[in-house]
């Protein structure tokens, strides 16, 4: 059996993202990887390692834990209506990812 690849996804606050094209072999090595990119992806703050496909979020980025498990279609499409939604305009990163934890906490729950 082989082991899972993974790569890391990094996302706008309107849903658009862009991976890596470096992939890992553990989930470990991908963070490792986002902690040592410095400011690269500035304009995509949030990020995620995802499997190889690109298809589902294995780990989420800071306050955004209830992603994991999730599919990466979905999760765009959450952050593209929360980014249009008032409450939302000119918010900062952190500001926003609380936004999305409590709308995703009641998804989920």
């Amino acid at each position: 059996m082989t082991q899972p690849k993974y790569k890391l996804l990094c996302m706008t606050f309107d849903g658009n993202f862009v991976t890596e094209m470096q992939v890992f072999n553990t989930v470990q090595e991908a963070w490792k990887h986002d902690n040592d990119m410095g400011s690269r992806w500035y304009f995509y703050p949030f990020h995620f390692v995802v499997t190889e496909s690109v298809k589902t979020i294995v780990e989420s980025c800071y306050l955004l834990d209830k992603c994991n498990g999730m599919r990466v279609k979905t999760i765009k499409t959450i952050f593209k209506d929360a980014a249009e939604a008032h409450e939302n305009k000119n918010v900062d990163c952190e500001l926003f990812a609380l936004y999305l934890n409590s709308y995703l906490f009641m998804l989920k729950d």
